[in-house]
C-alpha cells in the first residue's frame, strides 16, 4: 500500500476521532471508540511516515493531501 495514502488515512482518522474523544470526556462516558481511533490513526500515520521515502515537512501536507486525492480518486 502507498505510504502517503496510510498517511493522509491515519491524520484524517486522528482528526475525526477528536471530536468524539472531547464529547465522551465532557459526558464523563469512557472514550473507547474515540481511543481505538487514535490508536489505530496514529498507527497508520507512524507507518506512513516510517515507510516513506521523502523528507516531509508539516508545510508539504496540503500538497501531499491533494496529490493522494488526484492519484485514487479518477
Amino acid at each position: 500500500m502507498d505510504h502517503d495514502l496510510l498517511l493522509i488515512l491515519g491524520l484524517g482518522l486522528c482528526c475525526l476521532s477528536i471530536p468524539s474523544l472531547l464529547s465522551a470526556l465532557i459526558d464523563d462516558r469512557l472514550p473507547l471508540v474515540a481511543g481505538f481511533g487514535l490508536v489505530v490513526g496514529g498507527a497508520l500515520a507512524l507507518w506512513g511516515l516510517l515507510g516513506g521515502s521523502m523528507d516531509l515537512h508539516p508545510a508539504n501536507l496540503p500538497r501531499l493531501f491533494f496529490e493522494v486525492l488526484g492519484r485514487y480518486l479518477p
